[in-house]
Parts: structure tokens; sequence; C-alpha cells
């Protein structure tokens, strides 16, 4: 079963998080704590994110899955502050996840969001999330998280 390649993400993590609202706009730091397990008979795995942005409680829940017509991984993602779904498809590249999701504002201009979960041991991951503007190659990076597995 393809979903337990994932067996890495579950357990107990404290996370260091460096975020930013826009492309030039300032980095903030915090900690957040997340708890991800096996649901729906370990068919997904879901993961609990408690941390702050700006001052303000940042909750949000993340859902992984794999999708048996292509066996790509999928990733569903919502936080409390904006309440949408924003569903990626992801692959395993070496020792990271790669997932990727073209994403239209409200104004009609499309930009490319991207997830990589980097594995660095059994007790370390990096997370960093990015978008890539239209007509760019170049990812600008908005969030780097570093769970630490908690002991």
């Amino acid at each position: 079963n393809k979903i337990r390649e994932l067996k890495f993400l579950a357990g107990e993590w404290d996370i260091e998080v460096e975020a930013r609202l826009s492309m030039q706009g300032e980095w903030e730091s915090s900690t957040a704590k997340s708890v991800a397990r096996y649901t729906l008979d370990s068919s997904l795995i879901e993961e609990e994110y408690t941390g702050s942005r700006q001052g303000k409680p940042f909750l949000s829940k993340t859902f992984f899955a794999v999708n048996n017509m292509t066996n790509k991984f999928q990733r569903v993602f919502i936080d409390a502050p904006h309440g949408v779904l924003v569903d990626f498809e992801g692959v395993q590249s070496g020792d990271s996840l790669i997932f990727d999701r073209n994403w239209q504002y409200a104004n009609g201009m499309t930009i490319k969001l991207r997830v990589v979960y980097k594995i660095l041991s059994g007790d370390d991951i990096v997370v960093e999330s990015m978008r890539m503007p239209p007509n760019s190659r170049a990812c600008d990076v908005n969030g780097r998280m570093k769970y630490r597995r908690r002991k």
C-alpha cells in the first residue's frame, strides 16, 4: 500500500516556523505543534497543526492519501483563517515529496503553489511552501517549517 511510504509523517512534532504573507513581506518567526496519524482504516494520514501567525491562532489540517487511479500522492490543506480547501498532487523525488497545484486568484491570475517535504532523518523534516508567479521559473518561498519529532 503506497500510503505506507508516508509513514515518516506520522507522529507528534514540534515545529520552528518562518513565514511571510507576500514576496517582499517581513519574515515572522513562531513555533507550532503538529500531530499526524493514520485514519480511515490506514488509508489516510491526517495532520492537525496548531500555531500562530501575526499574533493570532493559526490552525490547519492536512490530509495525505494516494490517488488509486494515478498512483500519485495527494495532499489537501485547509487553514482556519482562510477556510478554503487546497488540493495538491505529489511525487517522491529522492528524499523529498513535491506537491504542486495551479491556483487561480479571483482576479484571474494563475500561479503555481508548491509544497516540498524534505526528509532529513526519521526525526527531522523541513517543509517549504512556495509560489511561482506567472512567466517565472523561480519559486518564491513564503514558508519554511522545521519539524522535529517529539521524544
